[in-house]
């Protein structure tokens, strides 16, 4: 029997190759009618046998093309219309705008062969691209996503590539940023007094090479804004980045050619293989087996951050030399943004870069290399951007109206949600500076256009010092305003992603979050549900002299960790270099000394009174060391710690493991056995008091998250800990373990409290 269906696809539908895939079921099924793009997805009018139609629909949600995400499929049976063939119609805008635009991705193997086909029209054409990879959010303006609503709507196309574009069957069918040598962007090379040098592809890349291989640093403009790239193994040229960028410590990120050489110099497992070599073309941070780059990429650190080429210039550079390892780090200063604009570019990093690559077509979002590490085979995030943003996070309960939230300042993304969808921003970094700030802005005014948004509830942390929750009072506008506690947004962004309604026991590990005290926590465990928590545990407080400057000068957490424990100051490194007095008085009188309970702080307080780490000039420097040091050696000593419980809440006194941690310093124990013993403290303790929770609210369902559960010894210790113990264990794998995922747990928890209020 002859039916007509009218289908709606919603999803990642577009730029993906799903009209044509369509277009190609519907010949194989012999259905008449035709397939467009609107605001809202993909539009199929469908007629056909009963049978054939069933197939066909079962095929839309099995075969799909390998990038598109089929979020929802409705059907709805319709008139027959008597079409006589299949067709694709031109797309058009609809009152609603719920479609999606995929992620960049790598460069697919169909078109990297016709990259290196000296037959092919594209030979060595740094732009060339298919329905099935290359650059997508970063060069989209608008939605539907076509043309003309592209970073490309400057390029008109030549008689061959409008023919692909035209042709159904063709891979490159409406491949919106398809081009050629012909009619499409150019890549350029610069010295960095804006000199040109070269226009060739040809010529380009040899020099590039050549430069790299002297020692200069070479700013390269890639999809989501610029890299600067020198030679990695070259240890004059890696030092001169690092002054250069203002960045002593936080390790730079590598890019090789090929999987088999990063395998030749560090450990890489199968997981960890897959990752490096998905489309989405991640950082991942391995463990250095044999030295082959210089000892200024990752300074004193045994983990190290590399990523497989993705861009066809990348491609064509790495295949002169199979050896070649270079440094390939954001193009910024330390804490600014990614450069992404080329005026900008040439102002803000000409006095670090020596020579320029770009190309004359503009990057609309910008996006940072994602950053993933990998423990017991499951991946975490540390940055999420580029290839997974902006993918959604569908969840089951919709939403009854926009929602739009802020994050946090630290490892920003923001979060919009509508119906039962939320995106995630990329990274967009540490909030401090002016130009950042600016960039989180537009990039939020350009997330709530292209996804149609419009919110009418403000989200944001409670903290009153944010730049987000400042700038969320201000787009508020008199509609309505939350405030979400940090933690609690940790938990329950894990609790989102696992579609987890019932109440955990949260472990919230970080740096720095707002409490409800008006102190700074950081070592919370809460009972949490959706909607609300109750604080149950924490480490006991003590004083940050100096308050922010306590955090950069780490050796002040360290003084005030003694004091706190009653130990004289005599054991506290680097005492000569400083005004300790001064500090004793502040900490007597209790002046400019707010109090903290955070894990971060109290790994930042050790790493000092081990003489690791005094002042840091990155986030987390003092904790990387101390877990560093501790990964040196595999005997530690128990430290027993007896928490404290009264009828409300949990203590675990931070006094007790500094005096402690002390006692193995008088016995001569070495530092990185202290290090080592001290990671399995905080663990041993966690699981005693998750032990004691369990008993007194009868809840096994444990979720950890935070900052400082990027801590590989932590974060495995404690896992496999609660799990031998029958706990179950929630991590997060779609959001990053730090501040970039809690805008999600505060888009839930504003959804929670819409709807029970």
């Amino acid at each position: 029997m002859k039916k007509h269906f009218h289908i709606k696809v919603n999803g990642i539908v577009q730029g993906v190759g799903f009209r044509p895939f369509i277009y190609r079921l519907a010949l194989e099924n012999n259905i008449k009618g035709y397939v467009l793009n609107d605001t809202e997805g993909v539009t199929i009018e469908a007629e056909g046998e009963e049978e054939a139609l069933e197939k066909f629909i079962k095929a839309i949600k099995k075969k799909s093309p390998p990038l598109a995400i089929v979020q929802e499929i409705k059907i709805e049976e319709r008139k027959i219309n008597h079409f006589k063939n299949f067709w694709i119609e031109k797309s058009k805008a609809t009152d609603k705008k719920t479609t999606f635009i995929p992620p960049d991705t790598n460069i697919c193997k169909d078109c990297l062969r016709e990259f290196f086909d000296p037959k092919n029209r594209r030979y060595h054409y740094p732009f060339i691209v298919c329905t099935y990879c290359g650059p997508r959010f970063s060069i989209v303006k608008d939605i539907p996503y076509d043309r003309d609503n592209t970073a490309m709507a400057e390029f008109s196309m030549c008689p061959f590539c409008q023919k692909e574009y035209e042709d159904p069957l063709d891979r490159r069918f409406h491949t919106q940023p398809t081009a050629c040598p012909v009619c499409g962007p150019h890549l350029f090379l610069y010295k960095n007094d804006k000199t040109l040098i070269s226009e060739d592809i040809e010529e380009i890349v040899k020099k590039v090479y050549k430069y790299l291989k002297a020692g200069h640093i070479i700013a390269i403009k890639g999809v989501g804004g610029y890299h600067l790239a020198c030679d990695a193994t070259n240890e004059e040229a890696v030092l001169k980045l690092r002054e250069r960028k203002r960045r002593p410590f936080k390790p730079f990120a590598l890019m090789t050619g090929f999987i088999e050489k990063i395998e030749e110099f560090l450990s890489v497992s199968p997981k960890e293989r897959e990752i490096l070599l998905s489309k989405e073309r991640p950082i991942v941070i391995l463990k250095e087996k044999k030295s082959q780059v210089s000892k200024y990429v990752a300074p004193d650190l045994t983990y190290i951050g590399i990523m497989l080429p993705y861009t066809p210039f990348q491609y064509l550079l790495f295949s002169l030399d199979k050896d070649l390892i270079l440094v390939m780090t954001s193009g910024n200063l330390s804490d600014e943004p990614i450069c992404f604009r080329d005026e900008e570019a040439f102002e803000r990093l000409g006095h670090i870069a020596d020579y320029f690559v770009t190309y004359n077509r503009e990057i609309v979002a910008h996006s940072d290399d994602s950053v993933i590490f990998v423990i017991n085979e499951k991946s975490f995030f540390i940055r999420r951007s580029k290839g997974f943003v902006p993918t959604p996070i569908l969840v089951k309960k919709k939403f009854p109206i926009h929602l739009f939230a802020s994050g946090g300042d630290l490892k920003n993304a923001f979060a919009i949600a509508k119906d039962n969808v939320i995106i995630l921003s990329q990274y967009l970094g540490d909030l401090e500076s002016p130009i950042t700030q600016k960039v989180y802005k537009d990039t939020v005014f350009h997330f709530l256009k292209i996804f149609d948004i419009h919110p009418e509830v403000f989200i944001s942390d409670i903290h009153p010092n944010y730049f987000t929750t400042t700038l969320t009072d201000k787009l508020a506008e008199g509609k309505l305003r939350l405030k979400v506690q940090h933690h609690h947004a940790h938990i329950v962004a894990v609790m989102a992603e696992y579609e987890i309604d019932e109440p955990v026991i949260g472990l919230a590990f970080d740096g720095t979050g707002f409490g409800l005290d008006f102190k700074i926590w950081g070592s919370e465990f809460l009972i949490a549900d959706r909607k609300n928590f109750k604080r149950v545990a924490h480490f006991s407080y003590f004083a940050l002299p100096g308050g922010e400057k306590a955090i950069k000068e780490v050796w002040r957490i360290g003084l005030s960790l003694l004091y706190h424990a009653g130990i004289p100051i005599e054991y506290l490194p680097f005492k000569e270099k400083y005004p300790i007095n001064i500090i004793l008085q502040m900490l007597e009188k209790k002046l400019n000394c707010p109090e903290a309970c955070s894990i971060g702080r109290i790994f930042d307080g050790v790493s000092a009174l081990l003489g690791i780490c005094e002042a840091i000039t990155t986030e987390a420097e003092a904790a990387q060391k101390l877990e560093e040091i501790a990964l040196k050696t595999e005997n530690f000593y128990k430290i027993d710690i007896e928490f404290k419980e009264n009828e409300n809440e949990i203590i675990i006194p931070t006094e007790e493991l500094i005096r402690k941690i002390i006692e193995l310093k008088d016995k001569g124990v070495s530092s990185p056995e202290i290090a080592l013993s001290f990671h399995w403290a905080l663990i041993e303790v966690s699981l005693k008091v998750v032990g004691r929770l369990k008993e007194k609210y009868g809840i096994r369902k444990v979720v950890l998250n935070g900052g400082s559960f990027q801590n590989r010894i932590l974060l495995k210790g404690l896992w496999g800990k609660l799990e031998k113990a029958g706990f179950k264990v929630f991590l997060p794998q779609k959001v990053p373990l730090n501040d970039g995922g809690i805008a999600l747990g505060q888009i839930v928890i504003g959804r929670e409290k819409l709807i029970k209020n």
